[in-house]
């Protein structure tokens, strides 16, 4: 590995931990913690986007892979959006129609398992942009 390599994934390293902070550092379900999320998620999405992709392999077992995760996908975004829309108020949790956040609340509410979640979710959208 290059030294500018070495580089850029100190710099890369450091900003995600310090989006990880910040993040942790905000209340939850209000608008600044909202723009931390969505500008790391455009970045990530633009990446993504510019990036061209190698031809995956079409063999029947990856067909079967793919069905099976988009069908996992589609169920936890549908019932995301069902338990969102049934709550009576949009900007605060209700626990009769909990959102995937709402379950992970009482973890994620303490510093340092904070702080690895946001930093568990920056690395994740990373993989999946560089995969």
């Amino acid at each position: 590995m290059t030294l500018d390599a070495v580089w850029t994934r100190a710099l890369l390293a450091a900003g995600l931990v310090a989006v990880a902070l910040l993040g942790a550092s905000l209340p939850t379900h209000a608008l600044p913690s909202t723009v931390v999320v969505l500008v790391p998620s455009a970045l990530i999405l633009v990446l993504a986007v510019r990036r061209t992709p190698e031809p995956a392999e079409k063999s029947p077992r990856m067909r079967r892979g793919v069905l099976l995760w988009s069908l996992l996908a589609l169920a936890g975004l549908a019932w995301e959006a069902y338990a969102f829309v049934r709550q009576p108020d949009w900007s605060r949790a209700d626990p009769a129609n909990p959102t995937l956040s709402t379950l992970l609340d009482p973890v994620l509410e303490q510093g340092p398992l904070r702080i690895a979640g946001w930093l568990l979710w920056l690395w994740a959208g990373w993989r999946l942009v560089t995969r």
